[in-house]
């Protein structure tokens, strides 16, 4: 029979999950609808992809902010607060939806809201459940949010085909009232630390820099606007990002602990790795529908259903993985994974153009397997390696990181993709064979920048992360506590 604290847990697990699903579902349905919309809206190509842009620009300005909003409301409020804002702006989106003025204001308070719920999700969970759990609670807290990107083109999808536009805003309200009630109840309530001050000057230089340099990468790609416009902007953001560092650092309690990443051990490894993975997911999402689409001529439908094995597997062994970095013993599974997500890429490089829809499937599937067994467990070690006190500030100082690197990552390698195929297309190469050729470098580099990180991998499973209780208190203890 349960008992009412694990009751009162996993009622916990269930508020913030279903809080974190409803974002990452509705954000994934958007993403399908991008032809959709400019045709609703009579809109250019340009214009409509700001629809998709402006959500991740929020939620990259929002992130770096969280810290200083949970210093002041705590993480359950902070949290609550982001779901009261997906959950208002969602009505004004349904009521209002036929403006695109409202449809892009909406977006960019559903980002805000992402920027302070994301981070915390993973963190709030981790103030509930101890350490001998927490791997399982990565696990299904990595399922579940793998799920949303999987249904929710297929939803929308299904909204538009068979319904209305309103019905995806509709669908957000009850999600976001359930969560919010859930938190307000079983989410214990914490002293804000009220530690850090508000320096107006240092969130304007943040805001400039984050805003700037994620602007500069969104509106490079857009045909109507000047190169240069974007690399000013894309020098300034770097500017004032510098200078933001070098304020705070002098502070006592700077609005983002950037010390974190001076400290010996296991978070900023983690660091380290957690951003290559999460430049390589993002360059995977650019490339791999270029090869399904241009090279093996599929339909989009089809080059859709082929990442349905990716985020089945994917979840499937995020919860496997869990369970393998609770009992501790040995964290070699990570390597392992991290080595199948590596060839799994490599092999796309080396597929010839005809072929098997289904030897598709299964390296979808295997790349799957081997994010699942890696990319959560890394995030969880690192996280579990900081003071209890710090695990919010080390959330947000590693997504904001891992988000501005994965954004210039895809923009480097958007520029090399069209240049490169277009210089093989001008020395004699047909155009369809310029592509494959653009892609299969791509597919390259990207498999041997997750090779790169498997000696970093090793040297973390060797330390070991566990747990000693001293005077009542659980201590992070490097060299393999836990198993022996």
């Amino acid at each position: 029979m349960l008992s009412v604290s694990l009751l009162r847990r996993h009622a916990v697990l269930l508020a913030i999950l279903l809080g974190a699903f409803t974002l990452v579902l509705t954000n994934s349905a958007f993403n399908l609808l991008l032809p959709y919309f400019i045709e609703y809206y009579d809109i250019s190509a340009t214009a409509g992809g700001w629809i998709i842009a402006l959500y991740m620009l929020a939620m990259t300005l929002t992130m770096p902010l969280a810290s200083l909003v949970v210093d002041r409301l705590g993480r359950k409020r902070t949290y609550m607060l982001g779901i009261c804002i997906y959950g208002v702006f969602s009505v004004l989106g349904a009521l209002l939806h036929s403006y695109i003025e409202v449809l892009l204001l909406v977006r960019f308070m559903h980002g805000v809201a992402a920027g302070l719920m994301i981070p915390l999700s993973l963190v709030l969970l981790f103030d509930v459940y101890g350490p001998e759990v927490r791997g399982r609670i990565t696990g299904a807290w990595g399922l579940l949010l793998m799920l949303a990107p999987a249904a929710g083109p297929t939803l929308g999808g299904f909204i538009i085909q068979y319904g209305r536009l309103e019905m995806l805003f509709w669908l957000n309200v009850p999600l976001a009232v359930f969560s919010l009630i859930g938190c307000g109840r079983v989410i214990q309530a914490y002293t804000p630390a009220r530690r850090k001050k508000w320096h107006p000057s240092s969130v304007i230089r943040l805001v400039g820099a984050v805003g700037a340099l994620s602007l500069g990468v969104q509106v490079y790609a857009s045909p109507g606007v000047a190169p240069w416009i974007s690399w000013t902007l894309i020098v300034l953001g770097v500017v004032l990002l510098i200078r933001f560092i070098q304020v705070e650092n002098e502070r006592d309690e700077p609005l983002i602990r950037y010390s974190l990443l001076r400290r010996k051990g296991v978070f900023p490894l983690t660091v380290l790795i957690s951003t290559i993975q999460d430049c390589v997911m993002f360059g995977v999402i650019f490339a791999v529908p270029l090869l399904f689409q241009e090279v093996f001529q599929l339909s989009p439908a089809l080059s859709g259903a082929l990442f349905i094995p990716l985020s089945i597997s994917t979840s499937l062994f995020m919860w496997i993985g869990g369970n393998l970095l609770d009992r501790g013993r040995s964290l070699q599974f990570i390597a392992w994974g991290t080595l199948l997500v590596s060839i799994s890429i490599l092999t796309f490089a080396f597929l010839p153009m005809g072929a098997s829809i289904w030897i598709i499937g299964v390296l979808m599937a295997c790349r799957g397997i081997g994010v699942g067994l890696s990319g959560m467990s890394i995030s969880a070690i690192g996280l579990q390696a900081l003071p209890e006190e710090d695990m919010h500030e080390g959330s947000v100082l590693s997504t904001t990181i891992e988000r501005l690197a994965s954004s210039f990552a895809v923009m480097g390698m958007t520029l090399y993709y069209d240049m490169r195929w277009q210089w093989l297309a001008e020395h004699g190469r047909a155009i369809e064979l310029a592509k494959w050729g653009a892609v299969k470098e791509i597919c390259v580099g990207l498999g041997c920048a997750i090779l790169l990180t498997l000696p970093l991998v090793l040297l973390i499973t060797r330390k070991k992360v566990g747990f000693i209780v001293q005077n009542g208190k659980q201590t992070p203890v490097q060299g393999g506590a836990t198993g022996r």
